[in-house]
């Protein structure tokens, strides 16, 4: 299969650089062809199903299912067709690693990622879809981002069993890394459940745990050998530090008889945590880890808890030894941060009013807490992001107060009520959730609809700024996003963002700036904050375009009054679009007695014209 370049369009996707390949095609980052985001876009092999159309068939039907799925855990599955003689599936890009590149993990963090997972494969299997192919490489480790810790999500539902069915599973390359981890009832040709994708997902959890795996093997025969007749290598001898309690849990999940083996995933991953924290020596942080378990149900099936994952393990047991180590001082960290005393408006601790922030790949998260008394509105929360068939969607909510308890960390938050929705099919209001206070100055969300949210508070991210750029991360925290250590902030949509004053060379020297996506190589809009301290001297026209220049008032959500977009007047809004050759930028200015008519926005969007620019991107950007 001829492999595609950067540059190179296929079904409306621009290629954007090649991410990997395995045995099911190639995958690429490609920018979507209406939206400034990427997609993963797998290519697959053609002469694979190229003569058994029944087989593609069967496939599609499986990825509509997949489609479907709505799991934090789980890749998201966009489309798929066929162009240019190609099979083409486009997905949720996820930006990491997979845990096949994985070595010398944690088995905290291990046993987190096989909790995840576990939660996903349970998912699917009670929509009626078995995966099939659960190994490390089909696991994908989402990096860190605003309020989000690391992530672990499962991709390739489906393709695998294409791939099954019509490579049988020989290829050279593939024999190891597909083997290694299919259940003895797939590699003896028998039918398989749920407990066979258990099987796979232990010895994947086995590979985190240990960097080998639980057998050992280098030809077909014997992979079917191993599955179907041997025990398991025991993890405490390849890792001494594993408890010797986590082998009994591995033994059952590996069973040869599926009927032998836990009766779902969860309750495996659940196994095999609290195997790992009954050794003594993890006791301090068992105890922070095993607070509050939620219950859980599925079916009629009573389930093990899954405890407070990364939360917990990022906030909990760190204050959990830090209390131990001090010997005598307790919980001292409580100690300063004791409730706040309702005002005379309401009942809220001061410390939850304000607006906080928070930003999960292309979704943006703006929630307001105001003073409140039972039963009055106190949250009202602002969502923005990319539906599954790639459209925009925005949505506003309001949620009155239910209860303040007494310990001032929390706010119990009634139903929400969908204030504004768009699409009209976009949004779902949630049930009663609870706001928390963390010991780090953030506050989380639990929702039943958009699952964990960290907020960051708006002060705090406009003081990450300094003082030269505060002004401008005080008029668009949403857009900016917090400013890290190493002077780069996750803003919009995620975009990139630093600070980068003017050079001598350019007409706007003197001004403070933010620089946004500057060195993208994605394609998503790139964006320039200018702070003049005032409205400019100048016009806007003199100022970016040498006075020749056309002028177009624009309506905005966040703005009374019009804005003013200014272009060059060789560009045509509609028609020009912007490259190396001929910027078609776009100048953005704020109306007269606007706070914000001290700064002017430059955009300009690779490959797409001003209107596309406008409409697709600044019309719904948060310009507060």
């Amino acid at each position: 299969m001829t492999e595609l370049r950067p540059g190179e369009v296929l079904a409306g996707y621009v290629i954007a650089r090649r991410v990997g390949a395995g045995g099911s095609g190639v995958v690429y980052a490609a920018r979507h062809p209406r939206l400034p985001r990427l997609t993963a876009l797998k290519i697959l092999k053609r002469d694979e199903v190229a003569e058994d159309d029944e087989v593609w068939r069967r496939f599609e039907r499986e990825a509509d299912i997949a489609a479907h799925f709505d799991h934090p855990n789980i890749v998201q599955i966009y489309d798929r067709g066929v162009a240019e003689d190609r099979f083409w599936i486009s997905m949720q890009f996820v930006d990491g690693a997979d845990a096949g590149e994985l070595h010398h993990v944690s088995p905290d963090r291990a046993l987190s990622i096989g909790a995840e997972i576990g939660a996903a494969l349970d998912y699917a299997h009670g929509k009626g879809v078995l995966h099939r192919d659960v190994k490390p490489s089909n696991i994908l480790i989402a990096d860190p981002e605003s309020g989000r810790p690391e992530r672990a999500l499962l991709t390739d539902f489906g393709i695998a069993r294409l791939r099954d069915e019509t490579t049988k599973l020989t290829h050279t390359g593939n024999i190891s890394a597909t083997f290694a981890f299919a259940s003895p009832e797939q590699v003896s040709g028998k039918p398989v459940g749920p407990r066979s994708d258990q099987y796979s997902l232990a010895c994947t959890l086995f590979v985190l745990l240990t960097d080998q795996r639980p057998f050992t093997a280098d030809n077909p025969l014997a992979w079917v050998h191993a599955h179907t007749q041997e025990k398991p290598r025991r993890l405490s001898e390849l890792n001494p530090a594993l408890p010797e309690a986590l082998d009994d849990v591995f033994d059952r999940a590996l069973a040869k008889d599926p009927e032998d083996r836990f009766d779902s995933c969860v309750d495996f991953a659940c196994a095999a945590t609290e195997a790992y924290y009954s050794d003594p020596a993890l006791a301090v942080t068992a105890r922070a880890r095993l607070l509050h378990p939620p219950p859980r149900t599925v079916g009629r099936q009573r389930r093990k808890p899954l405890w407070h994952g990364r939360l917990q393990r990022r906030v909990l047991i760190p204050a959990a030894v830090a209390a131990v180590t001090a010997a005598g001082v307790g919980f001292a960290l409580d100690q300063g941060n004791s409730p706040s005393p309702p005002t005379a408006r309401g009942m809220v601790p001061d410390r939850f009013v304000g607006t906080w922030l928070a930003t999960e790949g292309q979704t943006n998260y703006r929630l307001t807490v105001q003073q409140a008394k039972i039963g009055d509105p106190v949250l009202s929360n602002r969502v923005d992001g990319v539906l599954p068939n790639g459209f925009p969607f925005h949505c506003e909510f309001s949620a009155p107060l239910d209860q303040v308890p007494g310990d001032g960390d929390r706010l119990i938050i009634g139903t929400s009520e969908i204030v504004v929705r768009e699409p009209s099919n976009a949004c779902r209001a949630n049930g009663p959730t609870t706001l928390t206070l963390l010991p780090d100055g953030r506050v989380s969300r639990k929702t039943d609809v958009s699952g964990l949210i960290t907020y960051t508070s708006a002060d705090t991210l406009i003081s990450s700024w300094g003082r030269e750029d505060a002004a401008i991360a005080r008029a668009f925290p949403s857009l900016i996003g917090q400013l890290a250590a190493n002077g780069t902030a996750v803003g919009w949509q995620g975009g990139s963002c630093q600070p980068k004053d003017p050079g001598p060379d350019e007409a706007v020297q003197g001004a403070h700036r933010v620089r946004c996506n500057a060195e993208d190589a994605t394609g998503q809009p790139r964006f320039d904050f200018l702070d003049f301290d005032t409205r400019p001297g100048k016009s806007v026209a003199a100022l970016f375009f040498g006075g020749n220049a056309r002028v177009t008032p624009v309506t905005h959500q966040d703005v009374a009054g019009d804005l003013t977009v200014t272009t060059a007047a060789s560009v045509d809004p509609a028609v020009t679009r912007d490259s190396e050759s001929q910027r078609a930028l776009a100048a953005v200015s704020f109306p007269d007695g606007d706070p914000r008519s001290r700064f002017v926005m430059v955009l300009h969007w690779p490959g797409h014209t001003v209107n596309n620019l406008l409409t697709d991107w600044l019309d719904r950007a948060p310009l507060k």
